[in-house]
């Protein structure tokens, strides 16, 4: 398999993509780490189950500092975010399996909310036209894996990235 050609098609997709869809990438990306967690604990692999948590924790740290707080629904997922980077640490420490269970379908939900306000936009600015989020974007590659995502400074669903 040619890896640089699949990077460079990946690399081209995620440059495509529009804000709101980058975030919903993210997001996507938490539930995944979340479930596969999840998977971890329950087969007692307590190596993988703190790597999945500790990129939860991650993840949600990267959105809340994606956040432009000069809007009223940024500190709201601010505090959000923050409920939910304590609970993590709190199911990674206790590796609390009930806890966890009551975390991701909030997670979900938020994920599930920021999916409909996307379409949403998308469908009030017709169909052939690409979200009026949409803007210059530059994707590197972080230590963390968590892409960067630069929109020129414009706001999405409070997350401001310059």
């Amino acid at each position: 398999m040619n890896t640089r050609g699949y990077q460079q098609y990946k690399q081209q997709s995620l440059n495509t993509m529009t804000p709101g869809e980058l975030l919903l990438l993210v997001l996507d990306e938490l539930v995944k780490r979340l479930l596969r967690g999840d998977l971890a604990l329950q087969q007692q692999d307590y190596a993988l189950f703190d790597a999945s948590i500790d990129r939860c924790i991650a993840i949600v740290r990267y959105l809340d500092d994606t956040l432009d707080r000069k809007y009223e629904i940024s500190r709201e997922l601010h505090r959000l975010y923050e409920f939910f980077s304590y609970d993590l640490n709190r199911i990674k420490i206790g590796r609390n399996q009930e806890e966890l269970n009551r975390l991701r379908p909030l997670i979900v939900d938020l994920r599930d909310t920021f999916r409909i306000a996307e379409r949403n936009v998308a469908e009030q600015n017709g169909a052939n036209a690409t979200s009026s989020l949409s803007g210059p974007r530059h994707i590197p590659d972080t230590d963390s894996g968590i892409p960067g995502l630069d929109t020129g400074g414009r706001n999405v669903y409070g997350h401001s990235y310059s």
